[in-house]
């Protein structure tokens, strides 16, 4: 035994769902090594290899080159131990109290291997289901943990001969033991019928649905985690009609390329943009628009970029292959508000006043998943939406819980979490919980949640959002009503920062979190906030200055509202209202009963607010670039698009700051200067130069507290923070004393990480609230 090598190798990361334990027995046999491979749970996978020493550096080459593409070792351990004369190697079935504690794996987008079978004289020619241990259905067809066929809605579909006799083939490296596999003989089947739910094909379905769309039609497409609506993306006429039927005026919509090649021709994809795009998770990444690339004008209107995906299905594949554009819209497949469908009989009931048509098949999807959404600021990847490819994947956190946690988050863009031992598992999207159908979503992923990892939530703390009209805090207290739980209210912005700290393990530092709204601590509404954060405790140091919010939610959607609002506190009233007639800004706009509106609330003094939301809402509706929103974030999103390519004034760009107990930069003094300087210097500039002083200030701000605590790092968070200009001037001013900035990577800096941080909370602080009496 004296050249036997006996090792034990621990793995974690994503190594459950993707074919990673089958894997390892694979190249075990190859190499001619002996031991087994088990699932740990925690994320972990326990491999004990053996044999000759050249079999086993044989075995950790293997490992090393041939590993399956979605698996992700984020840590690997190993330790020699005694031989103990293993005569074969097994897949050891983990245990019960292992299994709830194991990672529930996302969906995976299709591999080139799959790709390649549909398109060639394979027995999946032409078969939208096909998938392999690589690639394919998780998340979103599992009624629970393990991801075993028999746990998810491919139980409905017994395997064939074939399909049999290559799941239980070790060598074929593709289809061993892989969970989701199907042909034409035993898989989900297609179909495509018309709004009255009349067949139209049942033989070539998908490409029918692929000359429909040729020939202007919008057909509902169901897919992976739901339903999508694809249309033409090249013609006005049809994506103003899908705006009309969606009564979606404005906001952007997702146009799906055929490959890089396509998305080439619409935007300007650099090799960070090839990456994300063909990765595994295959998200929608917002790109520049490319000069006269063939899109409608009404695909996303007033702005610079599109959202590009690339085919994660068969469905995909097939549908985007017969369609000789090579391209179309393909927009979550939802009415107006509502979530989006995953049923044919949902789908054809609120649809059909949308859809022409309905491409549908006979696999359940057991759970929503909308489509990820990732932009680049400051070069980086940052998390828009995280659903599809992502969610459910958790993180890691440096301080274990002593109870569990179920957090309800926020309400706009709302995601939930829980939390066991060091770990915190974000929900997928969810969306607007102000919306019913979102909030008992919401409560529906959760309970899943909660039985997937056996929480016991009489002894879990729930964890809401402070604002007390918020539909998710009356749905965390119902909870805790109905369990006995106590409950936690955490601040929002307090919220935001504990997220952004959490994905990189930090205890302390300072954030700078950024956003529309959130309930303030003195009863002001929030949003441009300096947080310091020690541990458990955390204190507000910095922040926008207060302007009164003229007809409190009527200022969000009608920019110049808070326009006057900020313009009066620096030259009076009258003055700005004349300033604005001067710059072209329409009469409609200030007309008298919304003067009227603005004089009362400026005299009553009431409701204040710090958003960044707002500012750059005032600054967009200034230069005339949106004076209503239809969408969340439209004027902002606008104002950052005609920004492009514009440079920062200096002598505008001098943050003005009160150094008075909780220090704020002043933006009155900003837009006095930015309405000024609009007499001689460019919008374009003006616009820019705005932007990057409120990020310079909050800056400023964050810098000094940096310093007084000693850390090297400032984090941004909150929906504001992926603006590119706000984050270069945040980026500057730390840069003056070597302190580096940190943006979200795993989460969404928006109200889909609140709930995260939540969680984080109660690790650090220990603050488990009160059970309810």
């Amino acid at each position: 035994m004296s050249n036997v090598l006996s090792l034990e190798i621990v793995v974690s990361g994503v190594v459950q769902g993707v074919g990673f334990r089958p894997f390892v027995k694979r190249i075990a046999l190859k190499a001619g090594v002996a031991g087994y491979v088990v699932n740990m749970g925690g994320g972990e996978v326990l491999i004990r290899v053996e044999g000759p020493r050249r079999r086993v550096v044989e075995f950790l080459r293997l490992f090393r080159e041939e590993r399956p593409r979605p698996a992700e070792v984020m840590h690997m351990r190993v330790s020699r131990r005694r031989p103990e004369g293993f005569k074969a190697f097994e897949i050891l079935k983990s245990s019960s109290e292992r299994v709830a504690l194991s990672m529930v794996p996302p969906d995976i987008g299709i591999c080139e291997d799959c790709i390649r079978e549909i398109d060639s004289d394979t027995r999946w020619r032409d078969y939208p289901f096909n998938s392999c241990a690589w690639c394919g259905p998780r998340f979103s067809m599992m009624y629970r943990v393990p991801y075993d066929r028999e746990n998810t809605s491919m139980v409905d579909f017994p395997l064939c001969r074939d399909c049999l006799r290559e799941y239980t083939d070790v060598s074929n490296e593709r289809r061993f033991h892989a969970q989701g596999i199907s042909c034409p003989a035993c898989g989900p089947r297609m179909w495509l019928v018309d709004r009255d739910g009349e067949l139209v094909d049942d033989r070539d379905p998908i490409r029918t649905a692929a000359k429909l769309v040729a020939e202007g039609r919008i057909v509902a497409v169901k897919g992976i985690g739901g339903f999508h609506i694809a249309c033409r993306a090249d013609d006005d006429d049809v994506v103003s009609e899908l705006r009309r039927r969606k009564r979606r005026p404005q906001k952007p919509f997702a146009v799906m390329a055929r490959d890089l090649e396509v998305a080439r021709r619409l935007a300007v994809v650099d090799d960070d943009a090839a990456r994300l795009l063909t990765s595994p998770q295959r998200p929608i990444v917002l790109l520049r628009k490319r000069d006269g690339a063939p899109l409608s004008k009404h695909v996303s209107p007033g702005l610079d970029t599109v959202g590009i995906m690339l085919p994660y299905s068969g469905i995909h594949h097939i549908l985007l292959k017969s369609f000789p554009e090579g391209f179309m819209i393909m927009t979550s497949g939802n009415a107006h508000n509502k979530p989006m469908e995953s049923s044919n009989e949902g789908a054809l009931r609120r649809l059909r006043d949308i859809a022409d048509y309905f491409l549908l098949h006979n696999r359940r999807i057991v759970n929503r998943v909308d489509d990820s959404v990732v932009r680049f600021t400051a070069g980086r990847p940052v998390f828009l939406r995280r659903g599809r490819g992502y969610a459910p994947r958790w993180i890691v956190m440096p301080a274990p819980l002593e109870r569990p946690v179920v957090a309800f988050g926020a309400e706009l863009q709302n995601a939930g979490a829980v939390g066991v031992a060091n770990k915190v598992i974000p929900t997928q999207f969810i969306g607007d919980t102000d919306e019913l159908e979102n909030m008992l979503d919401l409560d529906r992923y959760l309970r899943w949640f909660v039985e997937v990892y056996r929480i016991d939530i009489s002894r879990a703390v729930i964890v809401a959002d402070k604002h007390p009209r918020y539909s998710s805090r009356m749905l965390a207290e119902s909870w805790a009503k109905r369990h006995g739980a106590s409950i936690v209210y955490l601040q929002h912005h307090a919220a935001h920062a504990y997220a952004v700290m959490c994905e990189y393990g930090a205890k302390r530092g300072v954030v700078v979190a950024m956003d529309g709204a959130g309930y303030g601590e003195d009863g002001a509404v929030w949003g441009g906030e300096v947080i310091a954060v020690d541990h458990g405790e955390w204190r507000r140091v910095g922040r926008l200055e207060y302007h009164v919010m003229p007809g409190g939610d009527a200022a969000t959607y009608h920019p110049v509202r808070m326009l006057l609002s900020i313009l009066s506190r620096g030259i009076g009233f009258e003055r700005a209202v004349s300033e604005l007639l001067e710059l072209g800004v329409p009469q409609e706009q200030l007309r008298d009963e919304v003067l009227a509106a603005v004089r009362y609330s400026l005299r009553a003094g009431r409701p204040l607010t710090s958003s960044t939301g707002r500012v750059l809402d005032a600054a967009s509706a200034m230069l005339g670039i949106c004076y209503y929103r239809s969408y969340e974030g439209e004027p902002a999103m606008k104002l950052e698009a005609f920004s492009r390519g514009g440079r920062v004034i200096e002598d505008l760009c001098r943050p003005s700051i009160r150094w008075e107990g909780v220090a704020w930069l002043e933006t009155s003094t900003l837009f006095r200067r930015a309405l000024d300087a609009l007499h001689s210097e460019s919008p374009r500039d003006v616009a820019a130069t705005i932007q990057y002083y409120v990020g310079r200030g909050l800056g400023e701000i964050a810098r000094r507290e940096a310093e007084r605590m000693g850390v090297s790092h400032i984090y941004l968070a909150g929906g504001a923070a992926v603006n590119d200009y706000i984050a270069m001037g945040v980026r500057d001013a730390a840069a003056e004393s070597g302190i580096a900035i940190r943006l979200p990577r795993e989460l969404p800096p928006g109200d889909g990480s609140i709930s995260t941080g939540q969680v984080y909370y109660i690790a650090l602080s220990r603050d488990y609230g009160t059970p309810p009496t």
